[in-house]
């Protein structure tokens, strides 16, 4: 069986691209022949048959088939991510996009909000969308010996504004005055300029914070390494691969409290939830100050992204659907 995987990003080192290459992987490993077109890259690639399709990010292929005229001859399988259910078609939907989503053998998404929210959007597609999570797929050397003498707080994001970067910035200006070696790094891609050059200004004034820039996948160990706690402080997610792989690196994990971070973390078994910046510095000195019960959680954290999350798992999912889809 040829797969066809359209996905917005490959070689740009973006969420989208690590998904694929995780996906692609474990699907090639599984005897599975898979090509990969990256539509929203400039770089021409190769557009071969393929016996089903599989497409990431249904608004953005919509569009980008609708200005390139392109028309699918294919079984195909859409998977919605988070900026698709939680933004695009929050407010309303295109005609291509409904006619994507339509004709799709199977719709997949990673999380149980994610479900309930596209059956809001047209129950008749509840039949053909099933759940499969992302997987946690650590492909480096992890670092098991982690110093916790002060903060080293490290926030995986892309820069724009429902990542909100700088939402923890006041509770970092009280945690500095009770561990004041912190330090504050935010990885991630510039995806608003707006949002990049409030970062920036921020970081001027603040020895402790700076923007490290946009980081590939392949490169990331040295940087979850150095951490020893990493945070989440999106205001909507779809599922977090920071998080994810920060869990199945022994890290410990404080993230915002929304739908998709709670389907990861159960709160003070497997990292830590937080809605204000009250609550962010409580956790933040938990973790710093109780060893024994960081300790414990970290090792649950592991454990389930290994037992819930598995890349092997997730790519067999898929070819299941894709095995229904050809028939």
């Amino acid at each position: 069986m040829h797969i066809l995987f359209f996905t917005p990003y490959f070689n740009q080192p973006r969420g989208n691209a690590t998904t694929s290459k995780r996906i692609v992987h474990f699907l090639q490993k599984n005897a599975i022949q898979t090509s990969v077109f990256p539509y929203a890259e400039k770089d021409p690639w190769h557009l071969p048959k393929a016996d089903v399709v599989h497409i990431l990010h249904a608004t953005r292929f919509a569009a980008w088939a609708k200005e390139n005229d392109f028309h699918i001859n294919k079984p195909y399988v859409v998977t919605m991510g988070g900026t698709d259910i939680n933004h695009d078609l929050q407010d309303s939907m295109a005609d291509d996009v409904f006619h994507l989503l339509d004709q799709a053998q199977f719709i997949t998404v990673f999380t149980q909000d994610a479900l309930e929210k596209v059956e809001q959007l047209y129950p008749h597609w509840q039949h053909k969308t099933s759940i499969i999570p992302q997987a946690a797929w650590i492909s480096w050397e992890v670092n098991e010996s982690v110093d916790y003498d002060f903060p080293r707080i490290l926030l995986p994001a892309g820069l724009r504004p429902v990542k909100d970067v700088l939402h923890v910035l006041a509770a970092m200006e009280v945690l500095v005055s009770q561990f004041p070696l912190l330090t504050y790094t935010i990885l991630g891609a510039n995806l608003d300029e707006g949002v990049h050059q409030q970062v920036l200004a921020e970081c001027l004034t603040r020895p402790w914070m700076r923007y490290a820039g946009v980081v590939p996948f392949e490169v990331m160990t040295g940087w979850y390494n150095q951490a020893n706690i990493v945070i989440n402080t999106s205001i909507s997610e779809g599922q977090s691969l920071a998080i994810m792989e920060a869990m199945a690196m022994g890290r410990p994990v404080i993230a915002r409290r929304n739908a998709a971070n709670e389907s990861l973390i159960e709160h003070g078994a497997t990292g830590w939830l937080y809605e204000s910046c009250e609550d962010f510095i409580e956790r933040v000195t938990f973790i710093m100050k109780h060893p024994m019960e960081r300790a414990r959680v970290v090792q649950q954290a592991r454990q389930s992204m290994s037992e819930r999350f598995s890349p092997l798992k997730e790519a067999q999912a898929y070819i299941h659907l894709y095995e229904k889809a050809k028939r």
